[in-house]
């Protein structure tokens, strides 16, 4: 195979999708290894994962071309090793310039500092945070105004997340086609009636809070509410195509249940245990969404 022309091989390569196939042939020489490292452009990693810099700076080297990075450390127990921390994920944001897409699991050691680093990825369009403890909104503003390419956000069991400072600018900013929170206990529905003109733009939302039981004597709806009227927040989503709402209370004419009337391009829909929507919430919903 070493007579072949590199860009046969590279071909060759392409066609390989499986990545335990990848791995044992690019074992069989230097040029292959040198070729396949080039061409991967994904990777998943997770406990096993040398947090040690000259690693990772080795990895980032081997991977040159990497776009998109999941980095899952879901079971991870302390005889794995450890973690990568701010320091690695300062490296993986250095060196990985096409990098585009990242998903952070279950990465106890990184905090603030270390999401800062994401700044420096320009190319950045798809960050997913899941069951990252220490990130507070500190961080995740500072991504805000970092990666400017920034299109989907996704945030799951982040509990230390609260001032929505960051989905202000975001709003303002006007960039987001897809945000989806769950279970992030300093965020409530409310919150997301300050993402103003980001509302334009966005074309799939999904927002799930805890579970919660009803108390006595709460508000569940009001007869009189008409979710049709536009008049009740300026804003308007009209792009919006995929929306979830879970486990959310509202009460009249607040929250996120006047974005039911708002909507005009819906595809999908799906409502797990919203209390307070009535009749009229879904007839203005059968009204403006004809591809629903």
């Amino acid at each position: 195979m070493e007579d072949l022309p590199e860009a046969l091989l590279t071909e060759i390569l392409k066609r390989i999708t499986t990545t335990s196939d990848l791995n044992s042939l690019s074992l069989v020489s230097k040029q292959l290894y040198k070729i396949e490292g080039n061409q991967r452009g994904a990777i998943r990693v997770g406990s096993g994962l040398c947090t040690a810099r000259k690693a990772l700076t080795s990895l980032c080297a081997r991977f040159p071309n990497l776009r998109k990075v999941e980095i899952d450390y879901s079971g991870w127990i302390p005889g794995h090793g450890k973690q990568l921390d701010n320091k690695g994920l300062f490296v993986f944001s250095s060196h990985c310039s096409s990098l585009i897409d990242l998903t952070l699991s279950f990465c106890s050691c990184i905090d603030d500092s270390g999401l800062a680093c994401l700044a420096y990825c320009k190319t950045l369009v798809s960050l997913r945070l899941n069951s990252a403890p220490k990130i507070t909104s500190v961080g995740l503003f500072s991504v805000a105004v970092g990666c400017t390419s920034l299109s989907a956000l996704h945030l799951i069991d982040c509990e230390k997340i609260d001032s929505v400072e960051w989905l202000e600018y975001l709003g303002r900013d006007g960039s987001l086609e897809e945000l989806v929170v769950k279970n992030c206990k300093g965020i409530n529905h409310h919150d997301f009636l300050k993402f103003g003109s980001g509302w334009m733009k966005l074309q799939k939302f999904e927002f799930e809070m805890e579970r919660h039981d009803r108390l006595p004597g709460d508000v569940v709806y009001d007869s009189s509410y008409d979710a049709h009227s536009m008049d009740i927040y300026d804003f308007c989503c009209e792009s919006l195509k995929d929306l979830r709402l879970a486990h959310i209370k509202t009460w009249p004419e607040v929250g996120l249940r006047v974005v039911l009337g708002k909507c005009k391009a819906l595809e999908k829909l799906c409502l797990e245990y919203v209390q307070a929507l009535n009749d009229i919430d879904m007839i203005a919903v059968s009204r403006s969404c004809s591809n629903l």
